[in-house]
């Protein structure tokens, strides 16, 4: 109980479409109930919690946008 295991961590700078295409494949994979990952597949829970936050900051050069999207569930052990 307690144990945590790091199922994703990206953090790189892609082109626009590759950001989407990796956000559609996760997209795809949850609504299948699942995540893949290097590891293998982690079942998804069928209710999940969405947490979802964007800002856009004045920068010198210009604007930064960013959001950040935290999915939670629970899946119930056998």
């Amino acid at each position: 109980m307690g144990e945590k295991t790091v199922l994703m961590d990206v953090e790189e700078t892609v082109l626009r479409y590759d950001a989407a295409v990796m956000l559609r494949k996760l997209a795809d994979d949850l609504a299948q109930g699942k995540l893949v990952t290097p590891d293998g597949e982690v079942e998804v829970g069928g209710q999940i919690e969405v947490e979802c936050k964007g800002k856009i900051k004045a920068k010198e050069n210009g604007q930064k946008g960013s959001i950040k999207i935290e999915l939670s569930w629970y899946v119930p052990t056998a």
